[in-house]
Order: structure tokens, then C-alpha cells, then sequence
């Protein structure tokens, strides 16, 4: 089966006014992360959209314009500079590219493999310039006269969008909205009007809200101070790096999934949450989890159905101790609507603090998502429904059916990620490694599976903290003699000693794991380069993201020469011209 270009479509729309403004948070949070990733895999958005049969090219094309008339979103462009703007197009034509599908039998057409193709042939055209409009849409239909394509049966569509323009629950309302326009062109989403990206600007630069913005970066302070440089920390167990992404599909962990939702009154992604955090917890050791998620903040009324890009981290803690399962459960939906209540503020502020706790605490925070939530639910009201609790039998033969897709991705920034894609029906839960050394394929897929187990075990009933750790089918992590605790960091002082070994090889740094009592104690030897610990300690923090099971040194001693005994502490002090050093954290790296 392969797909032949045809004469493109023009769709025209034309909305109810032109304006420019500011660009409001979310949209300025991506915009910074596009100024550094504009090339990178994520900085686009695309969906599939339902093309019941018998839809012809023209039906797609007058639901399009409706979609773009109705969200301002998609018909903004972007200007970047010391203050960006965008400009909002009340008229305009968006260019559709249509292939037409030439296959062997066309009884036989694969529609998720052609959009998949679609998709490639989106991503094909590169990143979305920041002057031009932010929506691209590809069709492939059934094959025919050339000159009468706008008349040809779409056998499959997908839209791609910049993420300037959407974030990944605004693709699925443009999603459910089409499905809705394709059957009705004169249907109209449930409520008022949406909110526009614009008047969303206007609305943050009121007194209430950069109150309330106070607040949230009072909040990320506090969380910057806990959260740990490697939130799955475990040793490298092979060669090389690679990258990996396993999809798993289960019926099974659906069909839990719901009886456990309904138990509790919460949502499904919180059911799921809970899970990862209970497998987690076990596999690592950490009873407090503090997991950076992405919160596109539509749990306010009059963002419900807005189209644009709110997406923005956020931090949910869980602690995981001796409780239930369905307290865990409870205790996951509080935490993401906390999070979700916190993560709107301004990047720039919110980094200036993160960027001096780093520098006092000698670590570099991974501000990727562990987890990612790509399902929109409607709060509450997605666990007030009864649910059929599934009996043994019906889990052994659904569980039949679980599969587990692996597919190859691009080097992430992100040592594990977990991204949620469906839960109606069955659960479709992602992992991706970005370090195969250290979390190889098979232990993403026995992640996968360890919280269809997991799931599978709390549908029947609430496990107690035995029942919990009854249900993970995976070893703690062994940490040997190497392995300590600082600041609520999991690191090997083997590989701090790289980090020095790397970073400051003149000096002939040595680490200790302790020294008088404190902890993480570097001894080195003066060079031109490296003459105080604020520049030594630069160096290191500066490097040391690439050693996720590692830390700075939190002291540093300064001598004259590496003594003839570099491992033995009492050596380096009678060659010390300097004392005891400097604790880490005395420079100043700039006001929050």
C-alpha cells in the first residue's frame, strides 16, 4: 500500500475579529523550550482524526474551517523577539495535502498505517516557523480521477499542530469537536464560548492572578528543596546508551482500572498514577515521591474546553508507605489537583529558583515529566459510576490479550518517563527508557507489567501495604556499600568520583564519603583553572546532569599538591594549605 500526491485543497476560513497581543504563560513556556528544541520530537502535536465512511474531502474541509473559525489558536501566528506577540488571522487559508492510496486490494486498507504514515509525512515537513500558521492537516482517499479528488472518499486524516498552538488535551478536543462536525456541521460543544489564548493573557495580568503567582513559586521553592536529581535511581548495568519506548495495551488493567475508579470516586489516571508510584516505591527504596508531571490546568470552568498550550511542569508528591491501596489512590487525585492548582506561573522566575537551589543543593533537576497524562477526563465524575467487579476468570483470559509494542526513540532528556494514552476500554500505558544502560528493554516492559499487576490485584479489592508489595512482581533494588542517602538523594560516591575524574582531571580530586563527620568531602589539588571551590563546584554542577546517580561534592578542600596517599583523607591534610575548604552553596548565583 503506498500513498501518491494529489492536487492540494485550500481550505478558507474566516473568524469574528483580528487582534495581537502578548503571548500568555503556557504559550511563553514553550516558547522557550521550542528556542532551545525546535527540531526536537515533541515540539508538535498530531492526532488522528475520525473520518466515519463515505466522508468526502469536501465534508473534512468545512469541519476544518469551523475548527479554526471557532479556536483562535489555530489561526495565530507568532512573532519572537524581547517581548513576543501573537496575531490572531480572522481570515486565511489553510493548504490540506491529499494522497491518494494505491493498494493491491482496496477492501484490505490498514487505516492506522496510513495515518501513521500521514503522520510521518507531517513531521517530514519540519518545525513550524514561528510566521506561519500552526495547523497542518494531510487526508489519504480512496484512489480515483485526479481531477475530481475533492469528491474521493478520505479514508484516513491527521492534523499536526505546533505546540505553540495546543497542547496535547487541546489536540483532544479538536479531536472530539471534529467527530462531532463530520456528523453535524452545525454542532456546537457543550457550554459557552471557549477562551480564547488572547483574553487568557489578559486574564493572567490581573492583581488576582500574579497573586496567586506569588504563591505558586513559593510552592516550587519548597518542592525544588526536596525533589532529588534522579528520581529512578539505579546502577548501570550494560555498555552504550540507547533509547526505548514500550506501548503496553491490557484489557485486563482496563477492566481493574474501572472497578477500582468507581471504588474510590477518582479518576482513572489517578488509579494509574497510584500504581506507578506503589512500583516505584518498591523497585527504588523512596518512600516520598516527588514526580514532575504536566498539568494543562483545565480544571477551572472556563478553560474547559479552551485549544491552546497550557501545558506546564508540575510536581506531585506521593508517599508511599504502609497504606492502601485506595488511600494511595485518594492520596494521588489530591496531589494532582494540587499540582494542577500550582503549575501556572511564569518559566523564567520559576527557573531563576530552581537554577539556585540547584547550585546549593549540587544537583541539576530533570524538568521532563516522569509522568504524562494525555487522557481528558471530567474530574470526579468519571468515578462516580458503578462498576462491575471482574471476576478471576474474566482477568486470566483478558490478560490473554495484553501486548507490549517496543519501538526505538530519539535520545530523551529524561532518564524514565511514563505517558498515559487511554484508559477507556483498556489501558495503553507508555515507558520510555533514554538509558537503556541502565533501564534496559526488558526492565521497561517488567515495569509495564508490574502495574497491570498491580491494577489487576486492587480490582477485586483494596490490598493493604502487604497485598501491595505482594502484587509487584520486581526485586528492590540491592544497594551496596557504595550507595548513600544525601539530601534525600540516592547516589553512588563511585560515580561522583567520575564526575571528578571527568570534569577536573588536573586536580587529582579525590571524593570521600565522609570526612569529620561530613558528608560527600572533595580533596583536590590547586591549578590555574580550578583555584577556589565556588570554581571547582561550578565545574561539577555544570556536568553533572550526565551522572544521574551522582552529586556534586557538598565540600571541598583546596590543596597545594595530590599528596603521595591521594585515597587516604589524613594524607591530603597535611599537604592542605587551606583548612577545611568552603561548604558548597556559599557563592552567589543570582537572586531567585
Amino acid at each position: 500500500m503506498t500513498l501518491v500526491p494529489r492536487p492540494s485543497v485550500t481550505v478558507r476560513f474566516s473568524g469574528t475579529r483580528s487582534a495581537e497581543g502578548p503571548l500568555n504563560i503556557g504559550q511563553y513556556n514553550i516558547l522557550q523550550w521550542l528556542r532551545r528544541e525546535s527540531e526536537q520530537f515533541f515540539a508538535a502535536v498530531a492526532g488522528e482524526l475520525d473520518v466515519p465512511a463515505a466522508t468526502v474531502v469536501d465534508d473534512v474541509a468545512q469541519a476544518l474551517a469551523v475548527l479554526i473559525e471557532r479556536h483562535e489558536g489555530l489561526r495565530t501566528t507568532y512573532l519572537d523577539g524581547a517581548e513576543p506577540q501573537q496575531f490572531v488571522q480572522a481570515t486565511g487559508e489553510l493548504v490540506v495535502e491529499v494522497y491518494a492510496i494505491e493498494a493491491a486490494d482496496p477492501q484490505l486498507v490498514d487505516r492506522a498505517s496510513l495515518a501513521r504514515d500521514l503522520t510521518r509525512r507531517l513531521r517530514a515537513a519540519g518545525a513550524y516557523r514561528i510566521g506561519e500558521l500552526p495547523v497542518r492537516v494531510a487526508l489519504a482517499v480512496s484512489s480515483g480521477d485526479a481531477s475530481t479528488s475533492s469528491a474521493e472518499v478520505v479514508q484516513a486524516a491527521v492534523i499536526g499542530c505546533s505546540h505553540l498552538a495546543v497542547d496535547y488535551q487541546a489536540m483532544e478536543i479538536i479531536k472530539r469537536e471534529f467527530a462531532d462536525l463530520i456528523r453535524d456541521r452545525g454542532a456546537r460543544p457543550a457550554g459557552g464560548p471557549p477562551i480564547q489564548p488572547l483574553d487568557l493573557a489578559a486574564l493572567e495580568r490581573t492583581p488576582k492572578a500574579l497573586r496567586h503567582e506569588e504563591t505558586v513559586l513559593s510552592y516550587w521553592k519548597d518542592r525544588f528543596s526536596r525533589m532529588p536529581q534522579c528520581l529512578y535511581p539505579v546502577p548501570r548495568v550494560a555498555a552504550g546508551t540507547g533509547s526505548v519506548s514500550v506501548e503496553m495495551t491490557s484489557t485486563a488493567a482496563g477492566m481493574a482500572l474501572r472497578a477500582v475508579t468507581a471504588r474510590t470516586r477518582t479518576s482513572r489516571a489517578s488509579v494509574v498514577l497510584a500504581a506507578i508510584g506503589a512500583v516505584l516505591s518498591h523497585r527504588t527504596g523512596v518512600r516520598e515521591l516527588v514526580l514532575p508531571t504536566l498539568s494543562a490546568n483545565r480544571f477551572e470552568p472556563h478553560l474547559r474546553q479552551h485549544v491552546g498550550s497550557l501545558a506546564q511542569l508540575a510536581s506531585i508528591t506521593l508517599t508511599v508507605s504502609d497504606t492502601t491501596f485506595d488511600r494511595l489512590v485518594r492520596q494521588a487525585w489530591a496531589a494532582v489537583v494540587d499540582a494542577s492548582r500550582h503549575g501556572r506561573y511564569d518559566v523564567d522566575r520559576q527557573s531563576a529558583i530552581a537554577r539556585r537551589i540547584e547550585h546549593e543543593r549540587g544537583v541539576v533537576f530533570d524538568c521532563e515529566p516522569l509522568f504524562n497524562n494525555l487522557v481528558i477526563e471530567s474530574g470526579r465524575a468519571a468515578g462516580r459510576a458503578t462498576a462491575p467487579v471482574p471476576t478471576p476468570d474474566e482477568l486470566v483470559a483478558a490478560r490473554r490479550t495484553t501486548q507490549l509494542r517496543r519501538q526505538p526513540m530519539p535520545a530523551g532528556t529524561t532518564l524514565i518517563r511514563f505517558d498515559l494514552y487511554g484508559t477507556d476500554g483498556q489501558l495503553r500505558l507508555g515507558c520510555w527508557s533514554s538509558d537503556t544502560g541502565r533501564i534496559p528493554d526488558d526492565e521497561v516492559e517488567s515495569l509495564l507489567l508490574a502495574v497491570e499487576n498491580l491494577l489487576i490485584a486492587a480490582g477485586s479489592a483494596d490490598l493493604g501495604a502487604r497485598g501491595i508489595r505482594d502484587s509487584i512482581p520486581l526485586s528492590p533494588v540491592q544497594r551496596g556499600p557504595g550507595w548513600r542517602l544525601v539530601d534525600g538523594c540516592w547516589i553512588e560516591v563511585a560515580e561522583v568520583q567520575r564526575l571528578l575524574d571527568d570534569n577536573l582531571p588536573s586536580t587529582g580530586a579525590r571524593i570521600f564519603a565522609e570526612v569529620d563527620g561530613l558528608p560527600l568531602v572533595a580533596h583536590l589539588a590547586r591549578t590555574e583553572a580550578i583555584r577556589t571551590p565556588e570554581q571547582a563546584h561550578a565545574a561539577c554542577l555544570a556536568a553533572v546532569k550526565a551522572y544521574p546517580t551522582a552529586m556534586t561534592p557538598r565540600h571541598y578542600v583546596i590543596c597545594e599538591r595530590v599528596p603521595d596517599n591521594p585515597d587516604d583523607p589524613a594524607a591530603w591534610r597535611d599537604v592542605c594549605s587551606q583548612g577545611s575548604g568552603r561548604t558548597v552553596g556559599t557563592g552567589d548565583p543570582g537572586p531567585c
